[in-house]
C-alpha cells in the first residue's frame, strides 16, 4: 500500500537525542518498519554516527557541526530549528516526536502540523514539581495524540494530565534476538558452574545502579559467582571507584553499551533490574524471551506489568539493597525448585501481548488516522 492513499507527503522522526537504551530500539524497530509503509520518511538527530541503525530508506537529517556538543538543551534547540525549517516550507506533514516532545509540539501547533508524541516513562522522572506538572497539564491537551507504552503508565499518565492517551505495547523483535544471541565465547569470563549475574542498563540515577553494586556486596564470599554491569552514562566513574574502594574488582565487571547486549543476556543465570522509574523496559521482555529469571524493583510502570504482578519473576522494595541481596541468595540456592521455572515459563507464554507485527501496525494505523 502506497502512503500517497493516506495524503500524507511526509513523516517526520523528531529524536534529537539517541541514547541507547529500550527507548532506542523501539526508535529503531518503529522507524525501520514505518519506512516500508510510507515512501517519504525523515528523521532529525543530533547522533550522526547512528545512521547505520537505520534503513537506507530513512532521511537521515543531522546539524553540520563540526565540534563535539554534550548539552541536551542546545542539542534540542539546534534540532528544532530543523524541524521548523521542514514544517514551515512544507504542507501535510506529520511529526512523530520520541523526545524534546515540547520543542517539537509547540512547533507543529505554530505551523499548522499534527504531531504524535510518545511518553516512554512515568512523569515522576520529567515532571518530579508542582510547576512542572501545571506546564505538563496544559501541554499534552495540544498533540493530535499522545502514546504511551504501557496499560500503568496510561494509567498514571491519563490521571494525572487528565487527557487520553493510546497505549501502544513495545514491539518485541524475536527473530532479531535469536539471529544475534548466540556467542561462543564465555563473555563473564568464568566457567559454566558460576553463577553469572548481569546489570543492563544506563549507569544514571533512575537506574539506581548503586542498589545493585550495594546488593553484591552484601553477598555471601563462599558463594559462587559473578556480577556483570553493561552500560554507559555519567555515574560510570563513581561507579568505579566504588568498586575499586570496597574490593569488589574480582565479583563486579563493568564494560560500556555494546549493540550485542543480548548474548550477555543469553549468558546470565538471573537479570536484576533495579530502576526508579520506568516506562516498560524492552530489557525484561528480552530477559522473558531467553527464559531468564528476574528480580526487578516495583518502580513505576513497567516491572509489575511485565512480571505480571510477580507471579513471572520477582518484585522487590525499590532501593533496597538487602532484601535485593536476600533473593539473589534464595534463588541462587534454590534455582532449580519447580517454583521458579514455573515463573520463568509463565513470562515466557505471556509475551505474545508483545508481539513485533500487531503493535508495530498499530503504530502505521494510527499514522493513517491522523493523515
Amino acid at each position: 500500500m502506497k502512503n500517497q492513499k493516506y495524503n500524507l507527503s511526509e513523516l517526520i522522526i523528531f529524536t534529537p537525542n539517541i541514547d541507547h537504551g529500550g527507548v532506542e530500539k523501539n526508535l529503531f524497530l518503529l522507524t525501520n518498519f514505518l519506512s516500508k509503509k510510507f515512501s517519504k520518511i525523515s528523521l532529525i538527530t543530533f547522533n550522526s554516527s547512528d545512521k547505520k541503525y537505520f534503513n537506507k530508506k530513512v532521511k537521515f537529517i543531522t546539524p553540520k557541526i563540526f565540534y563535539d556538543i554534550k548539552n541536551r538543551l542546545i542539542k534540542n534547540l539546534i534540532c528544532s530549528m530543523i524541524l521548523m525549517k521542514m514544517v514551515f516550507f512544507g504542507k501535510k506533514k506529520l511529526i512523530f516526536s520520541f523526545n524534546s516532545n515540547l520543542y517539537a509540539t509547540i512547533l507543529a501547533k505554530i505551523f499548522g502540523a499534527k504531531i504524535i508524541i510518545r511518553i516512554n516513562a512515568s512523569h515522576k522522572l520529567w515532571a518530579k514539581n508542582f510547576i512542572k506538572k501545571k506546564i505538563f497539564k496544559i501541554f499534552f491537551k495540544l498533540p493530535n495524540k499522545v502514546i504511551v507504552n504501557s496499560v500503568d503508565l496510561k494509567k498514571e499518565i491519563d490521571k494525572e494530565f487528565k487527557i487520553k492517551s493510546k497505549c501502544i505495547l513495545n514491539p518485541l523483535n524475536k527473530k532479531k534476538i535469536l539471529k544475534i544471541k548466540k556467542n561462543n565465547k564465555k563473555l563473564f569470563g568464568v566457567n559454566q558452574k558460576t553463577f553469572k549475574i548481569l546489570f543492563l542498563g544506563r549507569l544514571v540515577d533512575q537506574k539506581d545502579p548503586f542498589t545493585f553494586i550495594k546488593s553484591i556486596k552484601k553477598l555471601p564470599k563462599e558463594l559462587d559467582f559473578k556480577a556483570l554491569m553493561i552500560g554507559s552514562g555519567y555515574m560510570k566513574k563513581n561507579i568505579l571507584k566504588y568498586i575499586k574502594e570496597n574490593s569488589l574488582q574480582k565479583k563486579i565487571n563493568q564494560i560500556d553499551f555494546t549493540p550485542k547486549a543480548v548474548q550477555y543476556l543469553n549468558q546470565c543465570d538471573l537479570f536484576v533490574l533495579t530502576s526508579k522509574f520506568e516506562g516498560l523496559p524492552n530489557v525484561l521482555l528480552e530477559a522473558q524471551f531467553l527464559k531468564k529469571y528476574i528480580i526487578a524493583s516495583d518502580c513505576p510502570t513497567g516491572p509489575r506489568e511485565i512480571l505480571l504482578g510477580g507471579k513471572a519473576g520477582d518484585l522487590i522494595k525499590m532501593k533496597n539493597s538487602k532484601l535485593l541481596s536476600q533473593r539473589i541468595i534464595n534463588y541462587y540456592f534454590n534455582r532449580k525448585k519447580n517454583d521458579y521455572n514455573r515463573k520463568i515459563q509463565l513470562g515466557f507464554k505471556r509475551l505474545n501481548r508483545y508481539d513485533f507485527k500487531t503493535n508495530c501496525e498499530k503504530y502505521f494505523n494510527l499514522i493513517k488516522e491522523l493523515s
